[in-house]
């Protein structure tokens, strides 16, 4: 199904989404961050509908190492690297770490032409920004066996010219968590949401990526994580065919 065969629909379940969401901010900052109860999170996907419970500071298992601790941490921040040819973006993704990732090229000017991502997602924000400043340099990105890009984390992997996921890599979305500010009056969180959403739609548009994305997230609660298929990738363009 191509990019703008059912956006009318997309487009709808954004829009009546958007109370839900904006009552489940107020119990969140009542509450305190999601995702913070159990794991059980990292092993290989299911067939079916898979929603597992989301903790954004562990990372999967390593895949080499039989017998090793079922999770491990996750950076705060987003750690960069260059190494076995690949640009290495591991961690929570941090306010402000689209401009560090951005300093980061400049100052180490890589070689390789494919980012690996291993993060568990963070600020939507930052998410947008490191995607198009990969797709501006014409790089591919890839979710290698063992690890994982969940919540705004599927964003960056848009960004790519083309985008991989290893059949051991887990990819995941849900509903964007908006920072944990003073609550607001629902009308307002509404309005917020609303612009936000906009701006993540348009980005999917702009790298290729079908809105249906939106609807998976949307029905997925903060604290838990809906992780696709690789069928479900490609129909929705957030794989391609490329190698």
């Amino acid at each position: 199904m191509g990019l703008f065969s059912t956006p009318g629909k997309a487009i709808r379940a954004v829009l009546i989404s958007q109370v839900a969401m904006a009552l489940a901010i107020v119990g969140l900052d009542v509450m305190g961050a999601p995702g913070r109860e159990a794991p059980g999170l990292y092993a290989p996907p299911a067939e079916g509908p898979n929603v597992r419970p989301y903790r954004p500071d562990l990372r999967a298992p390593d895949p080499s190492r039989p017998g090793a601790p079922a999770m491990r941490p996750m950076p705060e921040a987003l750690e960069f690297d260059e190494t076995e040819g690949a640009i290495r973006m591991s961690g929570q993704i941090a306010p402000g770490d689209a401009d560090r990732f951005a300093e980061w090229l400049e100052r180490t000017r890589p070689e390789s032409r494919r980012v690996a991502l291993d993060s568990s997602g963070g600020s939507v924000s930052d998410s947008l920004a490191l995607g198009r400043t990969i797709r501006a340099a014409g790089y591919a990105t890839v979710v290698e066996d063992g690890a994982v890009c969940l919540s705004a984390c599927p964003y960056v992997l848009a960004g790519g010219v083309d985008r991989q996921v290893a059949g051991q890599g887990v990819v995941g979305v849900h509903q964007h968590y908006f920072g944990q500010s003073t609550i607001l009056p629902a009308f307002m969180a509404v309005s917020d949401l609303q612009r936000a959403q906009a701006g993540v739609m348009d980005y999917l548009v702009q790298m290729g990526v079908d809105l249906r994305l939106m609807t998976y997230a949307l029905r997925t609660p903060p604290a838990e994580i809906n992780v696709l298929d690789a069928e479900l990738m490609a129909e929705l363009g957030l794989t391609t065919g490329e190698g």
